[in-house]
């Protein structure tokens, strides 16, 4: 199996002076995606991709069997230095274009070893596009399996706790903004949960494809020279190899639907995320949820007493940017002229923006999180402020006995009246007892017991991925 090795390179900058907040503000963020979608890193896997290939064909047999001196010999060039890195650019700058730099910058390696007579089968029937559709899966498949999944899987399980301490915690619901019926504070945050729940499942096996068949990818020059050689089946073996899907059927291009359905589901998880950020926002707002009070974190410039939601806000923005990207991957990269263009080029080379964008919501939408706590005597007196979020039940007895008026009458008695708890006792002294004893507490139907099935879904995913 393919294994990455990151590059982490000292910047010859001060991130004060970086364009991207990426590589400035929120440096210590993404220092990790740095590592991955560098340019060292992205020529890095290009250089390891050219070597495996080259031991491949001499693995399979299409070229001469190399000694363990020699396989020694490339497997250390396979770990390239910061140098070889800026060797590799110089060659590029010299000839523009950047995976024939490689092919160069191996073929003086190899001029100075016993290797020199395979010199001519470095990149031998391969093009670019062969070379950069692996590195860039080999990129984004490290992201997504190292750094993204795992921190979104943080994410749930703080929903998830915040969820089985909060599950039977009564809190007033609202449609279209006002005032509707009884919830638990859990059950609203679970669903959150679960919606994050599905997408996880979705993605945390999510596997890449990869494309290794030449100019237009039919294996013609492969195939001129060596017609014996089932040039398929060694795409499909040397691909499977870095942990990437086969896929035999591309143009010059390994088509981008694959990346396209993955940050897909990122957009979908990015948009879930902005629903919870608005929705924990509008809760502090209303004083349902309260914050840490930091000792010396300001929170307005002008307004000592205020602490803002700033996590939460700095999530939601972070997610909006990342979709905005993602959006752009949708219209752009299922879209290629002919065999090829190279308009995806600079599409391609901000990956790491969008996944830097996403990491610095997820670490924000963490931190808001685990600084809230319900407000609950706040949380009651919102609830308990107006019986009249009973209705829905007293209008539901009432056809339960037949009453075919029961939604108008119930409407007639209850509809914009400000209903004490004593009003409702009087209202409704003619019913049935569990009618004239039910309290907003007591009518929250299934919330807490629905909750509790989605922390038990959600505990065995965690333990078992």
């Amino acid at each position: 199996m393919y294994r990455v090795c990151y590059i982490y390179i000292r910047m010859d900058f001060s991130s004060l002076s970086s364009l991207s907040p990426l590589d400035g503000r929120y440096h210590h963020l993404t220092q990790p995606l740095s590592n991955i979608f560098s340019e060292a890193s992205l020529v890095s896997h290009r250089l390891k991709i050219e070597i495996l290939y080259l031991k491949t064909l001499s693995q399979t047999k299409i070229i001469r069997s190399f000694t363990k001196k020699e396989i020694s010999y490339l497997d250390q060039l396979q770990k390239p230095t910061l140098a070889t890195i800026k060797k590799i650019k110089q060659i590029e700058k010299k000839i523009h274009h950047d995976v024939k730099a490689i092919e160069y910058y191996l073929a003086l390696k190899l001029k100075s070893s016993s290797l020199k007579d395979c010199i001519s089968f470095l990149h031998f029937g391969l093009t670019s596009a062969d070379i950069n559709n692996l590195s860039y899966r080999l990129m984004i498949s490290s992201a997504h399996q190292k750094i993204l999944l795992p921190q979104l899987k943080k994410i749930l399980k703080t929903l998830n706790q915040f969820c089985t301490k909060y599950h039977d915690l009564p809190m007033l619901a609202r449609t279209h903004g006002q005032a509707a019926i009884p919830t638990t504070l859990g059950k609203e945050i679970s669903v959150f949960s679960i919606r994050l729940l599905k997408q996880l499942k979705k993605i945390k096996d999510y596997q890449l494809t990869g494309k290794l068949n030449g100019a237009v990818g039919s294996f013609h020059a492969l195939h001129f020279i060596k017609p014996e050689i089932n040039w398929p089946k060694f795409s499909t073996d040397f691909i499977s190899s870095l942990g990437l899907r086969p896929n035999l059927h591309t143009t010059q291009i390994n088509p981008a639907d694959d990346i396209v359905d993955l940050f897909n589901s990122y957009h979908l998880i990015n948009s879930i995320l902005i629903d919870l950020n608005q929705d924990i926002w509008r809760y502090i707002s209303d004083d349902w949820l309260v914050q840490d009070n930091k000792k010396n974190q300001v929170g307005s410039s002008t307004m000592p007493q205020k602490i803002n939601p700033i996590q939460f806000e700095n999530s939601e923005g972070n997610l909006t940017l990342a979709n905005g990207l993602i959006e752009t991957i949708n219209r752009k990269l299922p879209i290629s002229r002919l065999q090829r263009d190279l308009s995806d080029s600079t599409i391609n080379r901000n990956f790491g923006t969008i996944f830097g964008h996403s990491l610095i919501a997820y670490d924000n939408l963490l931190k808001g999180l685990n600084s809230i706590k319900p407000n609950q005597t706040k949380i009651k007196q919102d609830l308990n402020k107006n019986f009249n979020i009973l209705s829905e039940a007293l209008q539901t007895w009432l056809r339960y006995q037949q009453d075919s008026k029961a939604y108008q009458k119930t409407a007639k008695l209850i509809k914009g009246q400000d209903i004490k708890q004593s009003d409702w006792k009087k209202l409704t002294e003619n019913f049935d007892k569990k009618i004239n004893s039910l309290t907003p507490s007591s009518y929250t139907g299934l919330s807490s017991k629905l909750t509790l099935l989605a922390i038990k879904d959600i505990n065995k995913f965690l333990e078992t991925s």
